[in-house]
């Protein structure tokens, strides 16, 4: 089976105020069917805001670029 590894354009799922969400989803993608595995990316504006949410799936989260702000995390989790 030959697999095609050329770059893939991500599905914009959502897009509003605070930011954009986009998604690779493994229905569409041969590769990431055969990996079992889907890929998102969210793009934040400023001052946007990730609700924290429940996922039934691990996932891997990191930040490329901008300030992460614990104040606001801090005051929720105490």
């Amino acid at each position: 089976m030959e697999l095609n590894l050329a770059p893939k354009f991500a599905q914009k799922i959502f897009e509003g105020e605070g930011g954009t969400y986009y998604s690779w989803s493994s229905a569409e993608y041969e590769l990431l069917k055969e990996a079992k595995v889907g890929g998102g990316r969210l793009v934040l504006q400023p001052r946007g805001f990730a609700l924290p949410h429940y996922a039934d799936s691990n996932k891997i989260g990191y930040v490329l670029q901008g300030l992460y702000v614990r104040k606001l995390l801090s005051l929720i989790l105490n």
